[in-house]
Parts: structure tokens; C-alpha cells; sequence
């Protein structure tokens, strides 16, 4: 940041115009953490500065964090698997938060996601009160264009998405300013609407400057395994770095059985047959990566269960309910529950009306009895 000044306040320019919400976000979790507001932009930018760190020393950047898989079978449950993996040492520290945002005018306002000490949500996985499920996977395209917007911000923004539609439009409209790229999956809580993004710096079939999202939809019948690699038709030709443990990871898993099934899917994250670059991993070199927890978010019974050990060896941590709107149950005070309320309240008060009325008419009916009587007996 202090050698690269001008590229830092290009970075933080743009980013602060597009998402200011998400800005400001930022800047409450570095007051809220005591840390230089500056080093919480900075983690925000961390795989941007990464990339243009290692062009400048001639090196490859290798992102080789995490691993996806999407099914959406015909007869089964459609769900999203996914491993987080990052530095061992945040194994002690990865957590769940959920963002209260009641005045949010851009989008969800619940989120809930796994994420990591001083850093946002949202380049995990993670969920909202929309039903929209996402989880991400780093890529590495070359090269990274500086001065754009920052992949973890763009993450954030789709996670606040109001609908599957809703966050492949924030995609698209992020995709021309990307400054570099990841991998995105894509599902709703009770749908087998499900899609895959990959999203690049630069588009491979044209010679225009500027970004480009490629979507894929997960038809019923089909699965998806996605990690650290460009793999849609789309991007075969695109300039990216792949490092051993995303190939060997990948090749494993296409060995094993399709995961139909959620139980398919876990072997397939937990798989450590590979002695050197496993799927489920412990940061053993040459691999420097460790998987920190799993998650199985599953869109038709609307849960999400992580685990902090291998998921075929350990029982998991936590099993929680996703949102699902079809049934209200994300506990935040949506329209259709504030018109109900509205209109119980105008029946009570309509009701307590009514009564005023009545006894009030009849005090004046038995008053005029009463005075009729004493006229009579005078």
C-alpha cells in the first residue's frame, strides 16, 4: 500500500463508488476490531494485491483456496458442498456470523456466513433471508488489472442478492470492472434453479478492455465439481495459472463415484487417498493449504451442516436452517407479516368501536327510559 499508493487509492476509489454500503461495512469492522481502517481495506483487497505482488516479482500467483460441487439430481436433493480451505493457522479462528441489516435498501437483510477474524462475509459460503445460497472459489487469471473492482466486494454484493436472477445480474454488471477472478455457485433454498460463474479480468473471445462473467446453468440430472481452475468451455483458452494441488484435487475427484447424493459429495471432500495433494488437507508440504471446515447446504430440506473435521470421519459441528421465504422462516418482519399485523390492529380497533357504540347507545336508550318512568309518575 505505501509503495503502491496510487494504485491502493484506484483501488479504494471505485470500490467505495460501486458498493458504499459494503464500504462503509468495512470500515466499521476495522472500528469495531480497533485496526488501521487501511488494513481492513487491505484484507478486502488481499488476492488482488497477492496477484500484482507476485507480477512485479516475476513469480505466479496461486490461489488454490477451496473446492465446490453442485447437484441438482433428478430424484434427489439439490445442494451445494463445499470445503474452505485457507492458512492452517485460521483453523482456530473460522466462524459463523450473522448480519442484522433491517434498514438495507440494496438487497438481503440477513446474511449469514462462514468468514474469518477482521475480514467480511461472502467469498465463503453463505446465505440470506432471500433463500439465495453462494460459495466461492479463488481462481487465476492472468494478469490482474489494478485499480478495479476488488473480488471480495463483488462476493459480498451477490451474497445480498434478492433472488438466483438478482445475483447473476450483480455478476454481469460487476463482470466489465473485475480486476481479477473466481468461481461462483449459486443455488435457492426450495429450487433446483442452481448456476455456476466463472468471472474473468478479461474476456478471451474479444479484443474490447474489460471484464466478463461466463454463467452455466446445473440442469436437473447434472453435477458440478469446480475448484481452483477455469473449466467452462467458455474460458479453455484463457491465460490462468493451475498448481499441482488444484490439478491433483480435481483429477481425484472426477475418479470417484458422481455425488448424487450429499453422502457422494462428502466422500469427495473428505477424500484423503492422495498422499501428497489430498482433497481433504492439512496444510502437509509441499501442499501449504489446510482445509478449515466443510459445509452441505441442502436447498430442498433447507439446512446447512458444517463440519470442522474430515465429514467421513467426524460428526459435524453444527446443523442450522437456511432461510426459506416459502415459509417465513427467516424470522425478519417481512410485508406479508406487517399487513397481517396492519390488519388484525384495524379489526381489533374496528371491533373496540363497535363496543364504545353499543354500550354508549344503550346508556342513552336506558337514560331515556329512566326519564320517561319519572315523567309518568309525575
Amino acid at each position: 500500500m505505501e509503495s503502491h499508493k496510487d494504485q491502493y487509492d484506484d483501488f479504494c476509489k471505485i470500490n467505495k463508488e460501486r458498493y458504499p454500503d459494503i464500504y462503509e461495512e468495512i470500515r466499521g469492522i476495522a472500528a469495531g476490531a480497533e485496526i488501521k481502517e487501511e488494513w481492513a481495506i487491505l484484507l478486502m483487497l488481499r488476492p488482488e494485491v497477492e496477484a500484482l505482488v507476485a507480477a512485479e516479482k516475476n513469480e505466479v500467483y496461486a490461489n488454490e483456496n477451496c473446492f465446490d460441487i453442485i447437484s441438482n439430481t433428478k430424484d434427489g436433493d439439490a445442494f451445494i458442498a463445499h470445503n474452505e480451505d485457507w492458512t492452517p493457522a485460521y483453523k482456530p479462528f473460522g466462524f459463523v456470523l450473522h448480519e442484522n441489516m433491517p434498514f438495507s435498501t440494496t438487497g438481503a437483510t440477513h446474511i449469514t456466513a462462514f468468514t474469518y477474524p477482521a475480514s467480511p462475509v461472502g467469498f465463503t459460503f453463505g446465505y440470506n433471508d432471500k433463500g439465495v445460497v453462494t460459495s466461492c472459489n479463488g481462481l487465476n487469471p492472468i494478469p490482474c488489472r489494478p485499480g478495479k473492482l476488488g473480488r471480495y466486494f463483488i462476493n459480498r454484493d451477490v451474497l445480498a442478492a434478492t433472488s438466483v436472477q438478482d445475483a447473476l445480474d450483480r455478476l454481469r454488471k460487476a463482470a466489465k470492472d473485475s480486476a481479477l477472478g473466481f468461481g461462483m455457485s449459486i443455488g435457492c433454498v426450495g429450487s433446483h434453479d442452481m448456476y455456476h460463474a466463472e468471472m474473468a479480468p478479461y474476456d478471451p473471445h474479444s479484443s474490447e478492455e474489460g471484464g466478463y462473467v461466463d454463467i452455466i446453468k446445473i440442469k436437473r440430472g447434472e453435477t458440478y465439481l469446480h475448484s481452483n481452475a477455469y473449466t467452462h468451455e467458455y474460458f479453455k483458452d484463457i491465460n490462468q495459472s493451475i498448481t499441482p494441488s488444484t490439478q491433483h484435487r480435481l483429477q481425484r475427484a472426477h475418479e470417484m463415484d458422481d455425488p448424487t447424493t450429499p453422502e457422494k459429495a462428502l466422500a469427495i471432500l473428505g477424500d484423503e487417498t492422495t498422499p501428497v495433494y489430498p482433497i481433504y488437507r492439512y496444510g502437509i508440504p509441499p501442499d501449504e493449504l489446510a482445509t478449515i471446515s466443510t459445509a452441505l447446504l441442502n436447498l430442498d430440506n433447507a439446512t446447512v451442516t458444517i463440519y470442522g473435521g474430515n465429514p467421513t470421519r467426524f460428526d459435524p459441528v453444527v446443523v442450522m436452517p437456511l432461510y426459506n421465504p416459502e415459509t417465513k422462516g427467516d424470522n425478519s418482519f417481512g410485508a406479508p407479516f406487517i399487513i397481517a399485523i396492519c390488519l388484525a390492529g384495524a379489526l381489533l380497533i374496528a371491533l373496540i368501536v363497535m363496543i364504545v357504540l353499543f354500550l354508549a347507545q344503550n346508556k342513552r336508550a336506558n337514560s331515556r327510559s329512566v326519564n320517561s318512568v319519572y315523567q309518568r309518575v309525575a
